[in-house]
């Protein structure tokens, strides 16, 4: 029914025909490398992959072709991943047909088409990155940075100690510290923290 509905619409268009459809990524993907088509809607859901990938995949094949995904899902993490992928639109499903013939004129003449009802979300997120920044990151000595190499190394308390000429449980105790400051509950935690800010090697 869906298919039925975009044939239809696309067909009426002055200057666009319907050179194939499909109802599964793998079809999709088949279906461009013989049709070339310089349009392509996309469903974010489908049967055997997702459209993301599916829309990453066309786009390896035919990198000058225009992708419009076509979704009900309107969360920033998946317009975000659309885009990433090549998609030069995002329309929401529940939008008027209006908007759609809207955004695959403006994709073919190379702009970026976004539905109001997603931008608009995108548009609050931003707002409140503004009005609500990220805590700062904690200073760390030089001290504090041997601490968490040493510990990412898997190094215990008494080996630490070792290493920083320091007692067992003075270790502890600075150990302690350093998790409250950067906001960590346990060892695995302050493991991860020191790789994902470059402090220790993956």
């Amino acid at each position: 029914m869906l298919l039925s509905g975009l044939r239809q619409v696309v067909a009426q268009q002055p200057g666009y025909s319907v050179a194939g459809e499909a109802c599964t990524g793998a079809g999709a993907l088949s279906q461009a490398a013989e049709l070339a088509p310089d349009l392509i809607i996309m469903d974010v859901h489908l049967p055997d992959m997702s459209g993301i990938e599916a829309t990453r995949r066309l786009r390896e094949i035919l990198p000058c072709a225009k992708i419009v995904v076509f979704s009900g899902d309107a969360a920033r993490s998946l317009v975000d991943d659309a885009l990433q992928a090549g998609a030069s639109g995002y329309i929401w499903k529940l939008s008027a047909i209006e908007e759609l013939v809207r955004a695959m004129k403006m994709v073919m003449a190379g702009q970026v088409y976004i539905s109001p009802e997603v931008s608009a979300g995108i548009l609050e997120d931003y707002r409140r990155g503004l009005t609500q920044p990220e805590p700062a990151k904690p200073l760390l000595t030089e001290r504090d940075k041997q601490l968490l190499r040493l510990v990412a190394q898997g190094l215990r308390n008494k080996e630490i100690a070792l290493e920083l000429g320091l007692s067992p449980k003075s270790v502890e105790a600075y150990r302690s510290r350093l998790m409250k400051r950067v906001g960590c509950s346990n060892s695995a935690e302050l493991v991860r923290y020191a790789v994902r800010e470059g402090i220790a090697a993956a």
